[in-house]
C-alpha cells in the first residue's frame, strides 16, 4: 500500500459570505500524479493553497506526513514546492538571479542547487538571458525551478499548462513524468486541459462548487 502524506478530513474555507470549500475529504499517496478537474470556482486553487500551507482553513484537518500541528506544519512547509497562480519572476533580471532571490528567501546556500534546477528545467545554457526576453514556456519551466529548489516531496502546480504551445506541453508534460518516475516527487495539478490530464495523472479529483464530486 502507498504511504499516505497528505489526508484532508471535513475540511471547508469560507470567505464573508462566499463558500470555496465544503467539507472535502481526500487521501494523497506518495508518488501519485493527482489532477484536479473543476470549472473556475470548483475550489481547486484554495484547495491547493491549504495543502500549500499558504491559507489556513476556516474547519477541518489536514495531516502532512503524519503531523497536524500548527508548528509541525510550518516545518514540513519545506517539503512543498509549488507554482500557484502567476508565479512572480522578476523580469529584467536572468533566470539565474532570479532562482538566487528565492534561495536567499528559502534560506538556500550556495548556487549548487540552483546548477541542479537549471538544468533540471533546460535552462542552464540560457540562464544568462533576461526574463523578459524568455518565451511563455520557458518562464513556465522557471517557475516550475523555483518550486523544485528546495527538492519537494510534494509538487503543487495550477495550471501548468496555460498558454503553452503544443512542443511547450510536451516538454513540461515530459519533465513532469521524470520528476515523478526517478525522484518519486508526488505531484499535484490543476488543468481545464484534460487531454493532457489523461496523458500525466495516474488519480483524478473531480470537483465542483467547492465539493469533491468524485475521486
Amino acid at each position: 500500500m502507498s504511504e499516505l502524506i497528505c489526508q484532508i478530513v471535513d475540511l471547508s474555507k469560507k470567505y464573508k459570505d462566499t463558500v470555496a470549500l465544503e467539507k472535502v475529504n481526500i487521501n494523497i499517496k506518495k508518488g501519485e500524479i493527482y489532477g484536479l478537474i473543476g470549472e473556475n470556482g470548483a475550489g481547486k486553487t484554495t484547495l491547493i493553497k491549504i495543502i500549500a500551507q499558504l491559507i489556513k482553513p476556516t474547519e477541518g484537518n489536514i495531516k502532512l506526513f503524519g503531523q497536524t500541528s500548527e508548528n509541525e506544519l510550518c516545518r514540513l512547509q519545506k517539503k512543498i514546492g509549488y507554482t500557484i497562480e502567476n508565479p512572480a519572476l522578476y523580469i529584467d533580471m536572468t533566470a539565474r538571479q532570479n532562482l538566487e532571490v528565492m534561495c536567499i528567501e528559502k534560506g538556500i546556500p550556495g548556487t549548487r542547487d540552483i546548477d541542479r534546477v537549471l538544468a533540471m528545467v533546460n535552462l542552464k545554457d540560457i540562464d544568462k538571458k533576461k526574463v523578459k526576453s524568455f518565451s511563455l514556456g520557458m518562464k513556465q519551466r522557471l517557475a516550475l525551478a523555483m518550486a523544485l529548489l528546495n527538492e519537494p516531496e510534494i509538487l503543487i502546480l495550477d495550471e501548468p499548462l496555460n498558454g503553452l504551445d503544443p512542443i511547450g506541453i510536451v516538454e513540461l508534460r515530459s519533465l513532469l513524468k521524470k520528476l515523478n518516475t526517478e525522484k518519486n516527487i508526488t505531484i499535484i495539478l490543476s488543468s481545464h486541459i484534460l487531454s493532457e490530464l489523461h496523458k500525466l495523472a495516474t488519480r483524478y479529483v473531480i470537483m465542483h462548487q467547492g465539493r469533491i464530486v468524485e475521486e
